[in-house]
């Protein structure tokens, strides 16, 4: 929904409840547990006017609580299969919540809050997973869990992520299933951890790809702002992976893009189905827990790869 359109809704509701400036003052006026508490009640009420007959209804025309279509002991299978690997290859997997804190991915200013499902109790619907696992990371990081290590540690999960959408294109889902991964860990000389952060998780896919499919994966790198020397950063890591991981096939787009997502590098990876190219992951660099910790010295590469996408070549 375009901001003029809630805006206009907004002022509707205004003037029918005769309050001027209600979102002012739910949103600034109470503290967070009052706000809590309203909508508490509210909802409490909605809910004691649903009836059965009403809930099928609205399951027929609602999208958002339909199950998807592919089988399930298979797409279990799929999940276990890519966390046992990737647990073989190094990292450490993780269940994540179905909720995620309310504003985890719009704090890092690249998602807008109305593409989000909120929820009451400062919680909303699980996004993003590549977020939770970066606020995993840094809290583990701040206890003191990782303190004697000096390579990086990669965290991972499976996870059914819903985004909210104005329009769902006929067949489609709002929510599908992603493999992620996240590596943290502190800087170090000559971007040695961006350089084995980004082999590690690029190895592993490339191998879990061949292994399963038989396919080759191709990786096409895109130059993003965010490092001082971008263009040296920017080759020396291109560089490391064209030649440790020969198998990767690799493109490159030089053009610098000024994302406030990605810093210094970020990459699609893409694979051959029924005979197209098709996307099926991407990677990259960026500043989540130099924000969350308060300290520049901090990396994080995060990476995500479709589990839906998989089950079409299973």
């Amino acid at each position: 929904m375009s901001s003029g359109k809630q805006e206009s809704i907004v002022h509707r509701i205004e003037q029918e409840l005769n309050v001027p400036s209600i979102t002012e003052k739910l949103s600034d006026g109470l503290s967070a547990s009052d706000f809590n508490s309203l909508l508490t009640q509210v909802f409490s009420l909605r809910a004691d006017a649903v009836g059965s007959g009403d809930l099928l209804k609205q399951y027929a025309g609602n999208k958002y609580a339909k199950p998807a279509a592919c089988n399930a002991a298979a797409y279990r299978r799929l999940e276990a299969d890519m966390l046992c690997a990737a647990e073989a290859a190094g990292a450490q997997s993780v269940i994540l919540s179905p909720a995620a804190l309310f504003g985890c991915c719009s704090a890092f200013g690249t998602v807008s809050q109305n593409k989000i499902i909120s929820a009451i109790r400062n919680l909303e619907i699980l996004s993003d997973s590549s977020n939770m696992l970066a606020l995993y990371a840094a809290a583990e990081i701040k206890n003191g869990a990782y303190t004697d290590r000096e390579t990086p540690v990669h965290i991972c999960t499976t996870h059914r992520q819903i985004r909210y959408q104005v329009t769902i294109a006929a067949g489609n889902l709002p929510h599908f299933g992603l493999f992620t991964m996240v590596s943290a860990g502190k800087s170090r000389s000559s971007y040695a951890f961006e350089i084995e952060a980004l082999l590690f998780q690029l190895r592993f896919y490339s191998e879990y790809w061949l292994d399963k499919y038989g396919q080759r994966l191709s990786v096409s790198f895109n130059r993003r702002a965010g490092y001082k020397d971008p263009e040296g950063f920017f080759t020396r890591t291109v560089d490391a992976v064209s030649n440790e991981l020969p198998d990767i096939e690799i493109s490159i787009n030089e053009n610098e893009n000024d994302t406030i997502y990605y810093k210094g590098l970020q990459a699609t990876i893409r694979t051959d189905i029924d005979g197209k190219s098709v996307e099926v992951g991407d990677i990259g660099f960026t500043d989540w827990t130099q924000q969350l910790l308060n300290n520049k010295s901090q990396r994080l590469l995060i990476s995500a790869l479709a589990l839906d996408r998989q089950m079409l070549l299973l």
